[in-house]
């Protein structure tokens, strides 16, 4: 497999040869070297070099979309990785504008099905019922064709992403972020469900570590203020608390609508 080239040399690439097919192998090392990284347990400034690249992500698919020699059985599931990375990029619509570039003969098949059931079940916001499904992405065997007895490296690399525990809080943190904007207070029972987590002490420390905005302050604070009982409190911000004094008034009422539409039938007749 060929080396992978830094983030700024990967740039440099797109800029030059972004339709140029014998860059394939070099993207194919990049998305690889990204899907290392969240295997791995280093942090984003730990590892300068691989960086999240949409665009280079999605040049490797529209190379394969020009030149489908290129892709084959490797290609499909490099396909997979980069839906995987775009996944994790959720409320983003990067797996969206992904997926418009996949066949539907890949998105049909094992892993990239599961993957486009993953980001369905995000975007309809079906949290709870969306960890089973990832969870299967973590058994390198899962959705194996008949008679193949090998799991390749890259399947094995997409299941080490999704065991580690970077790919689980990532998408766990953008959900809790969605969830904090959406309501001030929630049921314990579907915050636990929704965030995949076990009882309110996991949800208290994973809490503590999400940081937002206070309302009206630059000062940062948990994203879950409390938890007593079988409630959860969120940090107040602009987006979960009441407004008062709404710009917006009603204007005009349906009896004033209703008469100006009867003058105005009355005119054409």
């Amino acid at each position: 497999m060929a080396a992978s080239l830094s983030h700024s040399e990967i740039q440099a690439l797109l800029s030059e040869s972004a339709y140029d097919p014998t860059v394939c192998p070099k993207l194919e090392a990049y998305v690889r070297a990204q899907v290392s990284a969240v295997a791995s347990t280093l942090v984003a400034s730990e590892s300068p070099n691989v960086q999240y690249c949409f665009d280079a992500n999605r040049t490797l698919i529209k190379l394969y979309q020009f030149f489908p020699h290129l892709e084959g059985e490797l290609g499909m599931t490099i396909t997979a990785l980069a839906a995987f990375l775009a996944l994790l990029q959720f409320p983003q619509t990067d797996f969206m504008a992904l997926a418009c570039l996949i066949p539907e003969r890949v998105q049909s098949m094992e892993p990239c099905a599961t993957l486009v059931r993953c980001a369905e079940l995000l975007e309809s916001c079906h949290f709870s019922e969306f960890w089973p499904e990832f969870r299967k992405l973590g058994i390198p065997e899962y959705g194996a064709r008949e008679g193949e007895t090998v799991v390749s490296e890259d399947r094995r690399l997409l299941s080490n992403a999704v065991n580690g525990s970077t790919a689980s809080s990532q998408i766990r943190t953008n959900m809790i972020n969605m969830l904090a904007r959406t309501y001030r207070s929630a049921p314990l029972g579907v915050i636990l469900a929704a965030l995949d987590l076990k009882d309110a002490d996991a949800l208290k420390e994973f809490g503590s570590k999400v940081m937002v905005s206070g309302e009206g302050t630059e000062t940062e604070t948990p994203i879950v203020e409390k938890v007593e009982g079988d409630l959860v409190t969120f940090a107040a911000s602009e987006e979960n608390m009441k407004r008062v004094g709404s710009a917006y008034k009603e204007g005009v009422g349906y009896d004033d609508v209703a008469a100006m539409m009867f003058k105005t039938a009355l005119r054409g007749q």
